[in-house]
């Protein structure tokens, strides 16, 4: 038996740190003074989920009540994400004015949940620009606005005097990373998601030529693990015999698939349920009779990124025949369908949290 995972200390911290943040920002009503930082957002691109600058932007200013961005400012602040061994690794880089490392905070998050990672790293980051704004010591936040402005000859006259310097970030314990998990109270993203799409198939031994059909599915995804319904229908494909007499047949089908997936990379059981149409060209009594068919099989698929939630899927089944089926035209057996099939398909879908 697995043992149960600690509690990390930093998901403890969370809720506390978002206290802190809350009463900051209440402080500020009195004139509180406003520290700007340069921020540097280096996120791995084969990383799926993460938030965009923007949003990670936006987390950190809601905590603060201001827009703490400026390209000018002196204290740059570098956040970077990249996938590891144990999941995704984080760290927030504290440089100087002399362009010297003041300080750096490393996270783990074994959960392999991007957005998650970075909603607890954007706490941190506004607690620390409150607290360098708040430290008199620290010499970075900028003063109150007041009547009398300084002029800027007297400014800088007073950079060339003064020297300015951020105050450091506790140390960095790289040997131990701290796992870090948002708590359930947290406002961040949802592991939960919904993914629908439609498109092409193109299908092998399921008639007696090639055949084409297209694909309409929606799926629910929790972290690594998904469902997914859907429903398929082929385009009529003719056969026909040196004497004329031949056979139009098309699919109309329901799926369900149970699906894992590990980066852009996924593998599902995939089951296949509907009627097999059939029409008689050039006998002596034709009808269109139809009949259930059933397969079964494995399915592999690959996932694109094509912008925050638009995507591209290529998938590829491998059906094995469940129920056997054979066209019989003025009582002869012309085709029996094989036990083994394929598909491959391209979808274009959309991701929504």
């Amino acid at each position: 038996m697995r043992p149960a995972p600690r509690v990390s200390r930093l998901r403890l911290l969370v809720p506390l740190l978002e206290t802190l943040c809350f009463m900051l920002a209440a402080s500020r009503a009195h004139a509180a003074p406003e520290l700007f930082v340069d921020l540097k957002y280096d996120i791995d691109p084969a990383l799926q989920g993460c938030p965009s600058e923007g949003d990670f932007r936006s987390i950190v200013g809601q905590q603060l009540g201001y827009d703490p961005y400026r390209a000018d400012a002196a204290l740059h602040v570098v956040v970077r994400a990249q996938s590891a061994e144990p999941g995704i690794e984080g760290a927030i880089d504290w440089n100087a004015p002399t362009q010297k490392r003041a300080g750096e905070r490393r996270f783990t998050s074994r959960s392999r949940d991007c957005h998650e990672l970075m909603v607890a790293m954007g706490f941190v980051v506004a607690v620390q620009i409150q607290l360098l704004a708040t430290d008199p010591t620290a010499g970075l936040a900028s003063a109150p606005k007041a009547e009398n402005v300084e002029s800027p000859a007297a400014a800088a006259s007073r950079a060339e005097t003064e020297s300015v310097a951020a105050r450091p970030a506790p140390p960095a314990q790289p040997e131990t990373p701290l796992p870090v998990e948002s708590p359930a109270s947290a406002s961040g993203p949802t592991p939960w998601s919904v993914i629908a799409g439609i498109g092409p198939e193109a299908g092998v031994n399921l008639g007696p030529n090639l055949i084409a059909q297209g694909r309409i599915f929606c799926a629910l995804q929790y972290a690594a693990a998904s469902i997914e319904l859907g429903a398929e229908a082929s385009l009529p494909t003719t056969t026909r015999q040196t004497d004329g007499i031949g056979f139009r047949q098309n699919l109309i089908l329901g799926t369900v698939a149970a699906c894992g997936h590990y980066r852009f990379a996924s593998a599902c059981a995939l089951g296949k349920f509907g009627q097999i149409r059939v029409s008689g060209l050039g006998v002596d009594a034709p009808s269109s009779p139809t009949g259930f068919i059933a397969q079964a099989g494995p399915r592999v698929a690959a996932t694109l990124r094509l912008g925050e939630q638009l995507l591209l899927l290529v998938h590829a089944d491998a059906l094995f025949l469940l129920t056997p089926w054979a066209v019989e035209l003025n009582r002869t057996a012309i085709w029996t369908m094989p036990w083994f099939g394929a598909v491959l398909g391209v979808d274009l879908a959309a991701r929504f949290h």
